[in-house]
């Protein structure tokens, strides 16, 4: 036997009405804005270059560019969010990013940075050059970073094998065959006590490296340590910050990182924007203790 229903025209409606709404709303909550602004460290100070601008916790973020000018895309479900704005050199600031639509313009405060240890040495201290880290630069194991805007970060912890370790170089195996030019910005974190990075960094100046002028582009990038006198006694997260060139598209499918997987190494974290949380990385299952390795390493005198 067939049944038919029947609907009267007003209640068709009214379903109808019922049925868009959710689609309406969620249309109008993940449609994507645009804030620019800049940020300075006041009129004598000038603007404060590659400031990190974010929503702590969230992939809402990115980075300023050399003359401090920002551009940070966020949706109307992140109104009441609260955006954290940091820089070496400046206390951070937390701002609505209600309030940041009404005032773009950020100024920091400058505070005193504290300069390396300086340590008396005496003669001999440090008997050996090492390699620590992961000098493998194959590309039959890649990685790519997650980015969504700028201030991603992709990085490896470092372990120490004596303490304390002079470090004299910086080095990243990276793969970018494109005509346009990456910038990033060389990171090196303490760790917390639970292992994970803080956002705490070694360095006390923007330090950064491009991906231009490379004859040959399997060596890696390298950046020298020698002038910040950096001597470290613990284990560190060293990382690359994408800060500016090329947009997410080309650097999610063209950026690559040649690593390995195997034993011993610190453990791989990322974070796909600026202020986003550290994540581990993970290469699914594997044997008891394998673990993917960045190919990323520092040279060293302990």
């Amino acid at each position: 036997m067939l049944f038919r229903a029947t609907v009267s025209p007003s209640r068709c409606l009214r379903l109808l009405r019922s049925a868009l709404l959710p689609l309406l709303l969620l249309t109008f909550t993940t449609h994507a804005q645009t804030l620019t602004g800049t940020i300075t460290g006041g009129p004598a100070a000038g603007p404060v270059p590659y400031a990190n601008l974010g929503i702590p916790g969230k992939s809402v973020g990115t980075v300023a560019d050399e003359h401090g000018a920002y551009q940070l895309t966020y949706t109307a479900a992140n109104l009441t969010d609260t955006v954290r704005i940091s820089s070496l050199g400046y206390e951070p600031q937390s701002r609505l990013l209600q309030e940041l639509l009404t005032h773009p313009a950020v100024v920091l405060i400058p505070v005193a940075v504290g300069l390396a240890d300086v340590r008396v040495q005496a003669p001999g201290l440090y008997k050996r050059n090492r390699t620590l880290g992961n000098t493998k630069n194959s590309e039959s194991i890649v990685f790519k970073l997650q980015a969504e805007h700028l201030g991603a970060e992709m990085g490896m912890v470092v372990l120490l094998k004596h303490a304390p370790t002079k470090v004299l170089k910086a080095h990243f195996n990276v793969i970018y065959r494109q005509p346009d030019t990456l910038r990033f910005r060389v990171n090196l974190y303490r760790l917390l006590p639970n292992g994970k990075p803080s956002d705490e960094k070694l360095l006390t100046r923007n330090l950064l490296v491009t991906t231009a002028n490379r004859t040959d582009t399997n060596a890696p990038l390298t950046v020298a340590l020698e002038d910040d006198r950096l001597v470290v006694d613990e284990d560190f997260l060293l990382t690359l910050e994408w800060i500016g060139g090329g947009n997410v598209e080309q650097v999610s499918n063209n950026l690559t990182f040649p690593s390995a997987i195997g034993y011993g190494n610190g453990p791989m974290y990322f974070r796909k924007s600026s202020q986003d949380t550290w994540k581990k990385a993970s290469v699914g299952v594997l044997l008891a203790g394998m673990q993917p390795k960045l190919g990323f390493y520092v040279t060293a005198l302990d």
